[in-house]
């Protein structure tokens, strides 16, 4: 078999301990939006690539995986989800995702950066697959902590796609007790909210963390994790319900609602099994008490940026 060797390589920062090289075969785009560094490559183990602040966001080998994980938890923990609003999520993935569930009647994606969307829109449509094109998508180009704090309008499902809470960077006050308090407001009385938790692997005290500060705000909260390749390592979410724990959502029921709904990696024995936290993992969490608030936001330090 002939090896045809990449022409550049990109230096992603898992720690300050560790690094993940990828070897970079196409340049569809490198630049940078008002708010962060953008690059959408061609790599040779995950194929197209969508690549924020020097991080892998998604790739087109497992992009599913994240946005599934992210989106139907939530999604089938409330009993009829209409009105759905997402946080982020410029590819547009999870705006797909949310859009597969039949009694959906509208889904407002707030990002703040424009220009990503259009580059998302432009070099990834694979990803959205013309779900930005649905008449049930309001898009909206505003800070997603104000748009939550101004807008009176009430929803069964918010879900944050941020970025993770980098020290200093534009999300890192969307992981703070003030902020989930704004969420909870914006939920009828049976809402679900879930964000994404970064990296336990790396970052388990933060995982923990996050945990812990959607818990000191809603009724429920239930950490769970799945496997993302192109991250090397489990990938974190959390789940705040007004009403039911997804622990408590029927096989029978998750079969009935996902049956006709096209999928590559959810589905009840997923669901279940993503909310299995290992026994270790339990230990260290149990013993971290942080909450991160305005005052003292949770942060991760900028490696390799």
């Amino acid at each position: 078999m002939s090896y045809t060797p990449p022409w550049a390589w990109i230096t992603e920062w898992l720690s300050h301990k560790e690094a993940h090289l990828h070897g970079v075969y196409k340049v569809y785009f490198f630049g940078r939006t008002k708010y962060q560094d953008v690059a959408v490559v061609e790599t040779g183990s995950f194929g197209k690539a969508l690549f924020l602040d020097g991080f892998v966001q998604s790739t087109e080998f497992d992009e599913f995986v994240y946005h599934e994980a992210l989106v139907h938890p939530a999604m089938i923990t409330h009993p009829n989800p209409e009105k759905v609003a997402i946080i982020g999520g410029g590819e547009g993935a999870t705006l797909r995702e949310s859009l597969k569930h039949q009694g959906v009647k509208e889904v407002t994606m707030v990002d703040i950066d424009r220009e990503l969307i259009d580059i998302c829109k432009r070099y990834l449509p694979e990803w959205n697959k013309g779900a930005f094109n649905d008449p049930r998508t309001k898009l909206v180009f505003s800070d997603g902590r104000r748009f939550l704090k101004e807008n009176r309008e009430k929803y069964d499902v918010i879900i944050l796609d941020l970025t993770d809470p980098i020290k200093g960077g534009p999300s890192q006050y969307l992981y703070t007790k003030e902020f989930y308090t704004i969420v909870k407001e914006r939920l009828d009385d049976e809402g679900v909210m879930v964000t994404q938790a970064t990296n336990p692997r790396y970052y388990l005290e933060i995982y923990a963390t996050i945990h812990n500060t959607v818990k000191s705000v809603f009724k429920l909260a239930r950490p769970y994790r799945t496997f993302i390749p192109s991250f090397l390592t489990d990938w974190g979410f959390v789940i705040g319900s007004k009403g039911r724990d997804p622990l408590e959502v029927s096989k029978e029921e998750i079969e009935r609602r996902t049956g006709d709904m096209e999928s590559r990696f959810y589905d009840h024995e997923a669901h279940f099994n993503m909310f299995w936290i290992p026994k270790y993992m339990k230990a260290i969490m149990s013993r971290i008490k942080r909450v991160s608030t305005d005052s003292s936001p949770v942060g991760l330090e900028k490696w390799g940026l």
